[in-house]
């Protein structure tokens, strides 16, 4: 919404969580939720859902259209925590959904975005 596009940031853009109607859905199993419990979008046919970098653990994918741009531009995301500074190119940023699915970003605890460079 355009509500949301004028106080939203950047690193809040990055860092959305999936809209899969499996995660959103409590009473439904979910990878990304709780590993482990299953990923009943994995069968049949869903337009919202990830045709290329995806896993057996899940086919959901990330909302974030800024963050396909920022990749096309070979943006670097900063993060800053306990251990100092780091960047990583916005491409390696983002994890496929493999053994830990609900660990969306490499953004280790304690860490925050501090910019974005293109």
């Amino acid at each position: 919404s355009g509500q949301l596009r004028n106080s939203a940031t950047t690193g809040g853009n990055l860092l959305q969580r999936t809209r899969c109607r499996y995660f959103q859905d409590v009473s439904k199993p979910c990878n990304k939720r709780l590993p482990g419990s299953g990923c009943p979008a994995r069968e049949g046919t869903h337009r919202d859902l990830a045709i290329l970098g995806h896993s057996p653990e899940c086919v959901a994918t990330n909302p974030s259209d800024m963050a396909v741009a920022l990749a096309a531009l070979d943006a670097t995301v900063v993060l800053l925590g306990p251990e100092g500074e780091r960047a990583v190119p916005l491409t390696e940023f983002h994890r496929l959904p493999g053994e830990n699915p609900d660990q969306d970003t490499v953004i280790r605890p304690g860490e925050l975005i501090t910019e974005v460079v293109l």
